[in-house]
């Protein structure tokens, strides 16, 4: 920042490719003992992103906020080189800034009229200035960073520079999560018209036009702009005595510091950015007010609402703020154990140095009730930009830790932690990286029971290192079943180039068709499904078709599974579809009964939960079946565009060692298996520990004489952070606009289930309440103005599952799924301010878009099952 009245920079123009003024096509250009007189004025705007698909990237929706600033700007040249003319140091003089704001009292239509403000300094830079008269591509660096500049002539003295792919190399506050499709898409345009005098290379007039657009990925309703406005107009011209002859610029800078008295410090063009607490309204609450304010929200009844996502929303750039102290005094505070676990959520999201030491001292991770301690960990788990502090916080954490379970969970959180601190390719080699794999490794290999092996399996998932791939294609052939299946699922989760390693492949294919030895039935449905997912060839394909047609009682099950995750991958895939269309067309043996005629009760298929412009979401649901028993379902929804795929939610259900309950002769290991049966959730890519709803005959059956299985039960609630972004727009008229947008998901996923040994049957219900919110500001601080646009985008909704199972003759599976109606709510506010004024600025627009709802067929077996239970009357 510098003062108006003094001397604001003084730059070196070279006309070569860092600092260009027009090389000498005339016989002036700027000259020693003349001072060229400006008229600056610069703008710079608010507002909504455009309409996608709109031809005026500068016209926005609805009117704008922002500020114009008008001074005079004295360009004078004081030193020039001996030896080479066009080697020049300039001064820099700007004067009499004033401050304009938008009015209807303007003479035009949302112009600008003059008004009071302290503004007394104002950043300026020498980038106008930098210009060229040939058409060439160089780059230059300048307030905006490292950028290509691309000069082309207009004709007769006008000429046209427009500026791309500019890099800023100076630390800023930004920072971006590493899941692409959650993040934002940015659109930016800038370009400077300028004319030169007719008898000289002088700039006579300038304009400077900038605009950056961003909305979010998967709502482009949702997003800002910002425009910046410059124009130069020469004045005239005056006589100068600021003249410093010398033989070098070294020397010429020494001349003119013991002239000026001044100190003079040597530097490139690029801004600096000046952290300011832009905080506004609420969000300049302190801690403890915040929190009393929005105490009926933080309500564990209105988890998974609207107000209770609001209020994440509203709390968490107030902790990221917070001193230690206060986040300490708060979680300590007995007034607030009714909310502490909401609490908890907002601290664990925040991800700073303050809040995380916070929660540590304030939670008892050796209590045996280990609920508020898991919540922590398991919403760290889902942080967007951790630190190394944090990480290595959570590696000493976890070796302290004596309860399993909780045990458990905190290594899962130091894997997924570690997996999004190393997706940065500047961290991915950091020591403390390997010093995490290492233990991982070593806890691995001392492990003496499957259980443990089970659970290391778990942390690699969440891991996703490319170097654990040996063990975990070693692990997939344990002679323990359930290990294997866990390392296939760990090999899924691995980055997507590695299934371009054949050995990866090979692998799998031998897992599927049981190649050398037998594998569980859920690994090879495990493998089939993420050999489909990778572009699959003829060969697996044909192999896989032949083996449907050679049929088996023991491969009903997996023929049918595989059957169907065939038509529904090709459905979703145009490339597999045609490959399988052609082989079939090849190989009509393949096109019969025997192939496509499987009755078995495995069941997959997907379905559309909603579609735009922007993208997809969709679900999928798959049922493995052995012995007429449901052993492994999962529902999985993903959001999708054209880039990209994200698995926002896993639900899955596992079973064993009921068939003998039922009446039913066991298959694979079920005979050595006992009675058990629980769910698995994976969240944003992040598993969590596994929950068991009973292990053994006896447990299961208290559950069934004390009823306690039929009362709503939570099995997961919380709320967490999934979209965080922040980027700095560096404007080259000198300011800085500060882009923030935060999305939270509240959820609580839950169910009951009635078992009835008499009527041999049982109902259950799953389930899943969320509610989503969006938050996002631009802003533009100074000391003088401040200027804002934030938006919210929210919504809440519930998918139930009713599961209707009847063995009293044979085996009947009613599954029903429904969707709640919701509505979308859409919220933009404007503000600006002048400190030290009354002057004020608040525009608001809401706009909400109702969801019906709706039931979802899912196949012709499904609803003929429904149908025989529950005939219409």
């Amino acid at each position: 920042m510098i003062q108006p009245g003094i001397t604001l920079l003084l730059i070196l123009a070279v006309f070569s490719s860092i600092c260009q003024q027009a090389p000498a096509t005339s016989t002036r250009q700027y000259e020693l003992g003349t001072t060229y007189s400006y008229h600056y004025t610069a703008a710079v705007l608010l507002n909504e992103a455009p309409p996608l698909f709109s031809q005026n990237a500068t016209k926005a929706r609805g009117t704008d906020v922002g500020y114009q600033i008008t001074a005079i700007v004295e360009l004078t040249p004081v030193w020039q080189n001996p030896s080479d003319a066009a080697h020049m140091l300039f001064e820099l003089l700007m004067s009499n800034p004033k401050l304009s704001v938008r009015s209807r009292k303007a003479q035009q239509p949302d112009g600008f009229i003059d008004h009071s403000s302290p503004l007394d300094d104002a950043q300026s830079t020498a980038v106008l200035f930098q210009l060229q008269t040939s058409g060439i591509e160089i780059h230059e660096l300048d307030a905006s960073g490292n950028c290509t500049a691309t000069y082309n002539s207009l004709g007769g003295r006008t000429f046209l520079k427009v500026k791309s792919n500019c890099q800023f190399r100076r630390p800023t506050s930004s920072f971006s999560q590493s899941q692409k499709i959650l993040g934002l898409a940015s659109v930016s345009s800038q370009q400077t018209k300028f004319n030169l005098k007719s008898d000289s290379d002088v700039v006579d007039t300038l304009i400077s036009t900038e605009v950056h657009a961003v909305r979010v990925k998967l709502r482009s309703q949702a997003g800002a702009s910002v425009i910046s406005r410059q124009h130069l107009r020469l004045n005239g011209e005056s006589k100068s005595n600021k003249k410093f002859p010398a033989a070098s610029l070294a020397k010429a800078v020494e001349s003119i510091k013991m002239s000026t008295n001044v100190n003079l410090i040597g530097d490139n063009l690029q801004l600096v950015e000046e952290l300011v607490d832009a905080c506004e309204t609420s969000s300049c609450k302190s801690l403890k007010k915040a929190v009393n304010d929005l105490r009926k929200n933080l309500q564990t009844s209105n988890v998974a609402t609207p107000s209770g996502a609001g209020a994440f929303g509203k709390l968490l750039p107030i902790v990221r703020r917070s001193s230690k102290v206060d986040i300490l005094a708060l979680l300590k505070d007995s007034k607030n154990k009714p909310i502490l676990p909401q609490l908890m959520d907002v601290v664990a999201a925040a991800q700073t140095h303050e809040s995380y030491t916070a929660a540590i001292e304030a939670i008892n991770f050796q209590s045996q009730d280990i609920d508020l301690a898991e919540r922590f960990l398991q919403v760290v788990s889902l942080s967007t930009h951790p630190s190394e502090d944090i990480l290595n916080g959570l590696l000493t954490l976890s070796k302290k830790i004596k309860s399993e379970k909780l045990s458990e969970t905190a290594l899962l959180s130091l894997a997924a932690v570690t997996r999004t601190f190393a997706s940065h390719p500047e961290k991915a080699s950091s020591p403390l990286v390997a010093r995490i794999h290492k233990y991982v490794i070593d806890n691995l290999e001392a492990c003496s029971k499957e259980d443990c092996k089970q659970m290391y399996m778990r942390v690699l998932r969440n891991l996703g290192s490319v170097e654990m791939l040996p063990i975990l294609l070693a692990h997939i052939d344990s002679t323990d079943r359930k290990t294997s299946v866990w390392a296939v699922k760990a090999v899924r989760a691995l980055p997507t180039s590695v299934f371009l390693d054949d050995r990866v492949k090979d692998k799998l294919q031998r897992v599927y068709f049981q190649m050398g030895r037998p594998y569980d039935s859920s690994a090879r449905t495990l493998a089939l499904d993420t050999l489909l997912e990778h572009e699959p060839d003829e060969t697996f394909l044909l192999e896989v078709l032949t083996s449907l047609s050679m049929g088996g009682r023991e491969n009903l099950e997996l023929n049918t599974y595989t059957l169907q995750r065939l038509q529904e991958s090709a459905e979703n895939d145009p490339i597999l579809h045609s490959k399988l269309k052609q082989l079939l067309s090849d190989q009509p043996f393949l096109n019969t009964y025997h192939v496509f005629a499987q009755n078995g009760m495995s069941t997959t298929f997907s379905r559309v939960l909603y579609r735009n412009i922007d993208g997809n979401g969709t679900f999928s649901s798959s049922t493995e079946a052995v012995n007429k028993m449901m052993k492994r379902a999962a529902f999985d929804v993903y959001v999708r565009n054209s880039e990209d795929a994200f698995q926002l939610l896993s639900v899955g259900l596992f079973t064993g060692g009921l068939g003998s309950l039922m009446g039913f002769s066991s298959t694979e290991s079920e005979e050595e298996e006992e009675a058990t049966a629980g769910m698995e959730v994976t969240l944003a890519g992040v598993q969590l520990r596994p929950i068991v709803f009973f292990t053994g005959q006896g447990e299961l059956m208290g559950h069934v004489w004390s009823g306690t299985a039929s009362e709503r039960t939570t099995a997961l609630q919380a709320t967490v952070l999934l979209q965080d972004h922040r980027q700095a727009v560096v404007l080259q008229s000198g300011f800085i606009a500060v882009l923030d947008i935060r999305g939270s998901v509240s959820f609580d996923f839950g169910g009951e289930i009635q078992i009835s040994i008499w009527n041999r049957n049982s109902h259950s219900v799953v389930e899943d309440i969320a509610a989503w919110q969006l938050d996002g500001s631009l802003r533009l601080d100074t000391p003088f103005v401040k200027s804002s646009i934030d938006f919210t985008s929210s919504a809440a909704s519930r998918v139930d599952f009713v599961n209707d199972v009847s063995f009293a003759n044979g085996i009947l599976l009613c599954l029903r799924m429904g969707q709640a109606e919701f509505h979308i709510n859409y919220i933009v506010q404007k503000r600006e301010s002048i400190p030290g004024t009354k002057h004020w600025i608040h525009k608001k627009k809401k706009r909400k878009d109702f969801i019906p709802g709706r039931t979802f067929k899912l196949n012709d077996q499904n609803s003929g099952f429904c149908n025989e239970m529950f005939p219409k009357t």
